[in-house]
């Protein structure tokens, strides 16, 4: 398979957190020639909060692009330059006030490759203890609450947290050693999903 040759790149839209681009391509084994727009974002974190107890920290927000109050996990945009794990470090300590004993890469992965130009790196923030107040930024608004991996699963299952990212999040942590929810629950819930 060839990829499609990008002849022309122009910028339709620009703002802090993303940006449009509008691409002429062609494809030589079709012969074909078609715009295709990129949304160009900067890469994102996603924190799995797991405390000393095994209870997972999760924050509570209003998202306006559904106009929801969502329950999801710690997450946010990486800085220019900074390595992914400072990134994770930080918005979990800006979002929470909690610290990492350890903090752990489960995954990267690209966020919608279709359209996006970005990834997403999912960490796991073991060991976790608040050790300050959260530090949010003027458009922040974040509730911080606690819960078991059970309620977390239930959660899931119920449709109470309904966001892709966190749900990938969540079932990447559901999956891993680390987690104590045993399979027979995991399945349940796939299965479950699967037949609504």
């Amino acid at each position: 398979m060839k990829k499609w040759d990008i002849q022309e790149r122009r910028e339709l839209f620009n703002r802090r957190i993303f940006s449009i681009d509008d691409l002429r391509c062609y494809h030589p084994e079709k012969d074909v020639t078609h715009d295709f727009y990129v949304l160009n974002n900067p890469d994102w974190i996603n924190i799995v909060v797991l405390t000393h107890d095994e209870s997972l920290v999760l924050v509570k927000q209003h998202r306006l692009g559904t106009d929801e109050i969502t329950i999801e996990t710690v997450a946010g945009l990486m800085n220019d330059e900074e390595l992914p794990e400072i990134s994770a470090q930080r918005e979990l300590l800006e979002e929470t006030g909690f610290q990492a004993g350890k903090m752990i890469l489960m995954k990267k992965l690209s966020a919608n490759p279709a359209i996006m130009s970005n990834h997403i790196y999912f960490y796991l923030a073991l060991n976790s203890r608040k050790i300050a107040d959260q530090s949010l930024d003027m458009a922040e608004d974040i509730d911080v609450i606690t819960v078991s991996q059970h309620e977390a699963l239930e959660m899931i299952s119920e449709g109470t947290i309904n966001h892709t990212i966190i749900v990938t999040a969540l079932s990447l942590f559901f999956l891993s050693p680390y987690s104590h929810i045993p399979s027979e629950k995991l399945r349940e819930l796939y299965s479950c999903s699967h037949s609504g």
